[in-house]
């Protein structure tokens, strides 16, 4: 019975457990703990400053040394020059002399492809020149033919037109006449009339007059003739000078040597001709009156004919566009001869000997080659435009590879590009670098750049965790010396340690680790640093001001 009580006893215990209220139990025990953290920190407050544990203090020497702004940014090499080969013709390529790695100069043939469809076509266009060319010569000898000249000397006799009348080729113009030397046709026996007697002198005697003239023979006519008797006879022409009373239809008798004519001969003009027109037209001008003298090589009358003009201009443009389709063909002849535009490697080769080249297919394949000038080498970085003020032309470049660790690679700005690029409200320029000894780099790798946009040798240095806001540092009094170990003293309300004073200094250059203090400090001088900065900006931020009121914003 006992035994029952006991357990039942037990039994009621466990049960009053499992009816305890654990969130009221866990908040108040919350509660005890915040009430005791407050309570020490009161006793804290509350306890008297010399029993505050003493924080140790950094301080920094002011010393001497060089330094050297960089700014720094991420590129890949480039080589300086390149150049995708590409086709302007289609054809058979017969001869491809070069290989991926090779060394080639400008002007090299890289590939040479057959000129057979492009010599065709100069030879179809030679030929049309030269029709052209004809056509065109043709259309000027028309033209020419719109003016005539006297290809003779004489009197005009008679003119058949008038300035403004219009005429066909062919037509008549004017008879000429000269009577300077007259011609006398007189009959000898035709046993005596031979060829034999040209170029013999003969003596006249005019009928009239009975004036006696000397003359040469210059035709003997082989016609017989029959005069009254039956006699016959051949027609003999002297030539003789006009003393100046001749006229034509005057007769006379003639002896070359001991033969005598058979009869009287008649004299006659010694030139009579009919001018007609070699063109068609209008005639502008005419220069011929009747009774007047007629020189020879004279202009004696100028025509206009619209027909002309116009077959002279269509011939001239013709000729024009023969000469350029020849010429065309003629460059299209330099093109077959696919030549190295650049000195370089040839980086790519997707042709051979025997390859058919077609630029409307080919398109889709890539560049015929590739080559690459590797004399030198370039990067780009893009620089923000708080910075790009501080980049200049020439300015040296420190350059490393992850793939040649250790290798440290000198080159220069070359370009800075004003294309800008803005993202996200800020804008970034493109600053191009040169490399002249380019070492083991090679295209396509990627490189980290470091350009010196300042350097100071000799200048004073602190830390640049030792620079406050507004140009502020605290250095150690001289008083002080004589007390504890700096780095046991214990800092003031402020902040500031006991035994420093403040002062403003100028600083210059900064190098992430290190500023140059241009005023204000001398080597020597002993500076409070409260933390160690690496940041190059200090604790009043923004970046470091120079002298010149440029913000120097380091890596």
């Amino acid at each position: 019975m006992a035994k029952k009580e006991i357990n039942g006893e037990k039994q009621k215990k466990k049960l009053n457990l499992k009816n305890i209220r654990w969130k009221k139990v866990i908040k108040y025990c919350v509660i005890l703990a915040i009430i005791a953290v407050v309570a020490i920190k009161a006793v804290g407050f509350f306890r008297p400053a010399g029993k505050v544990a003493q924080a140790p203090v950094q301080t920094a020497g002011v010393t001497k040394g060089n330094i050297e702004s960089l700014l720094s940014g991420k590129g890949t090499i480039e080589p300086l020059d390149k150049y995708e080969v590409n086709a302007l013709v289609k054809g058979e390529v017969l001869a491809a002399p070069f290989e991926e790695g090779d060394s080639v100069k400008k002007g090299d043939i890289l590939y040479q492809v057959s000129t057979k469809d492009v010599k065709n076509g100069i030879e179809t266009s030679s030929l049309s020149l030269k029709k052209a060319q004809k056509n065109y010569e043709d259309s000027l000898t028309k033209l020419g033919d719109l003016k005539g000249t006297a290809k003779i000397a004489g009197y005009v006799k008679k003119l058949y037109v008038k300035q403004g009348d219009s005429i066909q080729a062919g037509g008549n113009i004017a008879d000429i006449y000269d009577t300077d030397y007259m011609y006398l046709d007189v009959p000898f026996l035709s046993s005596l009339a031979k060829d034999s007697l040209i170029g013999k002198q003969a003596y006249i005697q005019m009928d009239t007059t009975m004036e006696k003239l000397k003359g040469q023979v210059t035709a003997v006519n082989d016609m017989g003739e029959s005069l009254s008797g039956n006699i016959s006879v051949k027609k003999v022409t002297i030539k003789v000078k006009n003393p100046g009373g001749l006229t034509a239809g005057a007769t006379a008798l003639a002896s070359i040597g001991k033969e005598q004519c058979a009869g009287d001969g008649t004299f006659r003009a010694g030139m009579e001709q009919t001018i007609t027109a070699e063109g068609s037209g209008k005639i502008n001008t005419l220069n011929l009156t009747e009774g007047k003298y007629m020189k020879k090589g004279s202009v004696i009358y100028t025509l206009s004919s619209k027909e002309t003009d116009s077959a002279i201009e269509d011939s001239k443009i013709a000729l024009k566009e023969a000469k350029l389709a020849l010429k065309n063909q003629e460059n299209q002849l330099d093109n077959y001869s696919i030549k190295s535009p650049i000195s370089g490697q040839v980086i790519l080769k997707n042709k051979k000997k025997g390859d058919t080249i077609d630029p409307s297919a080919d398109t889709t394949k890539g560049a015929l080659a590739i080559v690459y000038d590797l004399s030198a080498m370039t990067f780009r970085m893009n620089v923000d435009e708080l910075q790009i003020r501080n980049i200049s032309v020439g300015q040296k470049v420190r350059i490393t590879a992850d793939a040649l660790p250790g290798e440290v690679i000198e080159g220069k700005v070359e370009k800075i590009g004003l294309n800008s690029t803005t993202t996200n409200g800020v804008s970034t320029y493109p600053v191009t670098i040169r490399i002249d000894k380019t070492g083991k780099l090679l295209p396509g790798m990627n490189v980290t750049g470091k350009i010196i946009t300042a350097k100071a040798d000799n200048a004073l240095l602190v830390p640049a965790g030792a620079i406050m806001r507004d140009n502020i540092v605290y250095i150690k009094s001289k008083q002080d010396k004589a007390k504890k170990n700096e780095k046991e003293k214990a800092a003031s309300a402020d902040g500031v340690p006991d035994g420093f004073r403040e002062a403003e200094v100028e600083v210059g250059i900064s190098d992430g680790a290190n500023v140059e203090i241009k005023s204000g400090l001398k080597e020597g001088d002993e500076v409070y640093v409260p933390y160690a900065d690496t940041s190059g900006i200090g604790m009043g931020g923004g970046g470091y001001s120079s002298s010149d009121g440029v913000t120097v914003t380091t890596e």
